[in-house]
């Protein structure tokens, strides 16, 4: 399960969870483990750049098929930044053996 990282807008306290895949674009629902605020948004200053691959499985694996579709989804959604958006384009074409 991958790790995200997340920002409070109340305390700028910033903190890692961990969830499945599926619910990356779910709302954070713990509040900060600082002031216990709810106002808690991802921090993609760090998400864009930490990204882990394991190099035995392939996007289409883990994502049960769907991996181009969340990444779209992604992209509509405004969860990325439009300078991000060739690397998550990259991501689907997973043919050469490397996923960025």
């Amino acid at each position: 399960m991958p790790n995200y990282s997340y920002i409070c807008l109340n305390c700028d306290h910033t903190f890692d969870e961990t969830h499945l895949m599926k619910d990356h674009d779910k709302p954070m629902k713990k509040p900060c483990p600082k002031c216990k605020k709810k106002k808690i948004e991802k921090n993609w200053s760090v998400q864009a750049n930490a990204v882990a691959v394991d190099s035995t499985m392939s996007p289409t694996k883990v994502m049960g098929g769907a991996w181009k579709e969340v990444m779209d989804r992604i992209k509509t959604n405004g969860q990325v930044p439009k300078r991000f958006h060739e690397r998550l384009d990259r991501s689907t074409d997973f043919r050469n053996g490397s996923v960025f």
